[in-house]
């Protein structure tokens, strides 16, 4: 090959690859542009389920229906919505009343609003988010959910799907077992209870799972959700409104799953959101949970012999309780041993308004543990925790071994509560009334309460000593310890 030759196929060579680049980069800017642009999906409801009297959302330009739910306190409403997205994309919320004094909770998620006139406000969001749009307090808040976009949604008549499609759907018990998923379409709204026993079983999809049309303790299942002997079980991105008793209540299962779910209760009396029951290797994950009683509850029941409540995470998620405790960790002890519990990232919107004293048998706190039966609880830590006070007082942390009941049956002994952390937790807000107490208290030699740690819980700005006004560090305790970071 001639040397004139060689130049020209090196200079063709250098053209194709400063042209592939251009198209390369060029393909990339088109990229860029489509991941940038935003894509919004909305639900419809049901006929007769839009509520339209108080909110209306737009994301996008696009309308975004509303739902009520009801609550047994304050003004006895308040109000959800639901979309999904990806990328940036715009928030509009109206209503009748004034918006002026509005606030979002919690700030985690980084929004703030713009008020475009008294009672209409934007902003601007890029990710998902679970926030309270309160324009006076608690009374009718706006609970406003965004979710990632769905993926892989199954179809009508796929096998071992149970498909609940939009509209309203009246089914009152649903079965599930092995291999089985339950999905509820965005726009669907199913009244009634699930019981699932088996492996590898899915509760999935963007509709609402109701039960708000059963009377307290009266609704067609033990409880709204009852997965009981599960192994490999995912719960996630439903929104459950309004259940009779305890919502989510995984009993006896192995290996669970729970992630983006929301449940908008607070009807009645006896609502726990989320009960872990004789439950192991559990995960729970960007939830939003308003209740009247526990929004957490670990609990050891009779059937399913004593098996351990253990390896559990909790993390990402916002939770609200209008009469009782936030987590409640003991109390029915039917189990070996409770252990190895770590919540993370968690915000506290909203605890009781009703103050109880930390030696009241019924007290009300942030963190309640109470083992009891000669049950060991251990390794339990809280970290990074974000709790909004709203002048109220409230009990911050009760450890405290108790004689306890379950199934009409009175123990005859406390526990023993050991290996604790509590760390990074803030109090913020308005302080007014709050307190905040500390209070570690063990039952007797026998049933003790040791190593606990409390490093960096900040309560309005001075962090908690031993020494610090509203600590109690009582008998039958051993190495509490008090630090900073």
């Amino acid at each position: 090959m001639s040397e004139t030759g060689n130049r020209t196929t090196c200079r063709q060579w250098l053209g194709y690859f400063c042209w592939g680049m251009v198209l390369f980069i060029g393909l990339g800017a088109v990229r860029a542009r489509a991941d940038s642009e935003s894509r919004v999906v909305t639900y419809p409801a049901p006929a007769g389920e839009a509520a339209t009297e108080d909110y209306r959302v737009e994301v996008d330009g696009k309308p975004v229906d509303v739902y009520r739910a009801e609550t047994e306190f304050f003004d006895k409403r308040y109000y959800f919505a639901s979309f999904d997205s990806s990328g940036e994309v715009t928030v509009r919320v109206t209503s009748p009343q004034s918006l002026e004094g509005a606030s979002i909770l919690p700030e985690r998620f980084g929004i703030r609003p713009t008020l475009e006139k008294p009672n209409a406000l934007t902003f601007t969001a890029s990710r998902p988010f679970r926030i309270a749009i309160e324009r006076d307090g608690r009374n009718s808040p706006l609970l406003l959910f965004a979710n990632p976009l769905e993926t892989d949604p199954p179809k009508p008549g796929d096998p071992n799907v149970v498909y609940f499609g939009p509209g309203i759907h009246n089914p009152v018990n649903i079965r599930l077992t092995d291999n089985q998923t339950l999905y509820l379409a965005g726009g669907a709204v199913v009244k009634g209870a699930v019981r699932a026993e088996g492996e590898n079983i899915t509760v999935r999809g963007r509709g609402i799972l109701d039960g708000s049309e059963y009377p307290h303790l009266k609704g067609p299942g033990r409880f709204m959700l009852d997965m009981t002997s599960c192994k490999n079980l995912v719960v996630r991105d439903v929104i459950l409104r309004g259940s009779w008793t305890w919502a989510l209540v995984p009993n006896g299962c192995d290996g669970v799953v729970i992630d983006n779910v929301k449940i908008c209760g607070s009807r009645v009396l006896n609502d726990d959101g989320i009960d872990l029951v004789n439950s192991c290797d559990v995960t729970i994950r960007n939830c939003f949970l308003r209740t009247q009683d526990d929004c957490i509850a670990i609990k050891g029941l009779t059937g399913h012999d004593r098996k351990a409540c253990e390896k559990m995470t909790i993390e990402a998620c916002e939770f609200w309780t209008d009469l009782a405790n936030v987590f409640r960790i003991g109390y029915e002890c039917e189990t070996e041993v409770m252990q190895d519990l770590t919540a993370r990232d968690i915000d506290v919107l909203h605890y009781s308004p009703k103050y109880r004293k930390p030696e009241e048998f019924w007290a009300h706190a942030v963190f309640f543990l109470q083992p009891s039966d000669d049950m060991v609880m251990r390794r339990m830590r809280f970290e990074n925790f974000r709790i909004n006070a709203d002048g109220g007082d409230m009990v911050l942390v009760l450890a405290r071994p108790m004689v306890c009941a379950v199934s009409g049956r009175k123990y005859t002994r406390a526990g023993r509560l050991s290996e604790c952390v509590f760390k990074d937790i803030s109090v913020t807000g308005r302080q007014e009334n709050f307190r905040g107490e500390i209070r570690v208290v063990g039952y007797d030699a026998e049933h003790t309460v040791e190593d606990l740690t409390f490093e960096n819980v900040v309560r309005f700005g001075e962090v908690a000593t031993a020494d610090s006004p509203d600590v109690t560090i009582g008998d039958h305790i051993r190495n509490i310890r008090f630090g900073a970071r």
